[in-house]
This record gives structure tokens, C-alpha cells and sequence, in this order.
């Protein structure tokens, strides 16, 4: 499918459904299955992470308004 030069590059809505339609088929089973556990695991470590930085960066703005 090929364009030329100032046609509209918009799809007809009917294909934009269509297309989205065949996309949720295709990946239903993939957003079915369950997370990994190493996911998981690498996931909380980084919260706790943030958790820490986070708590840090508040008692460093309240040594400072000290």
C-alpha cells in the first residue's frame, strides 16, 4: 500500500477497529499469563530503592529548612 504525495495518511475508522480488534486477539493470551518471578523480584527491589532515595531526599529538605 503505497501513498502519494498529499493524500490524507489517516486509516477509515472501520480499519482503525479492525486492526485494534485484531491486535487484542493476538496478545490476549500474553497479557493473561502471570508475571515472572524474577519480574516480581526485580520490581520490588526497585520500589525499595526508590523508597530509600525517597526518604532520603526528605530528611535532607528537613535538615535544610532547619
Amino acid at each position: 500500500m503505497t501513498q502519494r504525495k498529499g493524500e490524507a495518511s489517516e486509516l477509515d475508522t472501520d480499519v482503525q477497529a479492525h486492526i485494534g480488534r485484531q491486535l487484542r486477539a493476538g496478545y490476549v493470551d500474553i497479557l493473561n499469563q502471570p508475571v515472572p518471578d524474577r519480574f516480581l523480584e526485580l520490581l520490588a527491589e526497585l520500589d525499595s530503592r526508590e523508597g530509600r532515595r525517597a526518604g532520603e531526599e526528605n530528611d535532607v529538605r528537613q535538615n535544610r529548612s532547619r
